[in-house]
């Protein structure tokens, strides 16, 4: 600390006294890396992030959610395949669980209110003729 303080003063710096910090205008062109073009939270953000594929969301899910892959102790490559299929049957399991009491919360408020939206909720989805062909052949 003695020698930064000997190669800076920082008692002069103005951003010392604000406990929070400072903040600092940054252009994309000159950081592309650390700032991001569309500002997260905002609808265009959540837009691109809904269209991101499936192994995207998947594996951002098992390392912000879930911490499986956050730090994996991995010493050769058939644990690093169990966890792997380990993290992708918890993702599977909370996946369905999460259906299950979406679908039980709603079958409550139906019973509960008799709302007509909820009823269009619970309809199954139409399935294409094609789709429905190759089902009735099984």
């Amino acid at each position: 600390m003695q020698n930064l303080q000997n190669h800076y003063n920082i008692a002069m710096c103005p951003h010392v006294r604000n406990q929070t910090g400072f903040s600092k205008h940054m252009y994309v062109k000159e950081h592309p890396r650390l700032v991001n073009e569309i500002p997260r939270g905002s609808k265009r953000y959540k837009t691109i992030k809904k269209n991101r594929s499936a192994s995207e969301r998947a594996n951002s899910t098992i390392k912000e959610d879930q911490k499986i892959l956050d730090k994996p102790r991995v010493i050769n490559i058939s644990r690093a395949n169990i966890l792997a299929q380990m993290a992708a049957i918890v993702l599977l399991l909370k996946r369905a669980f999460a259906f299950i009491v979406r679908t039980t919360n709603l079958f409550r408020k139906l019973h509960k209110t008799n709302d007509p939206d909820i009823k269009e909720k619970l309809k199954p989805p139409s399935i294409p003729k094609s789709i429905l062909s190759l089902i009735q052949l099984e």
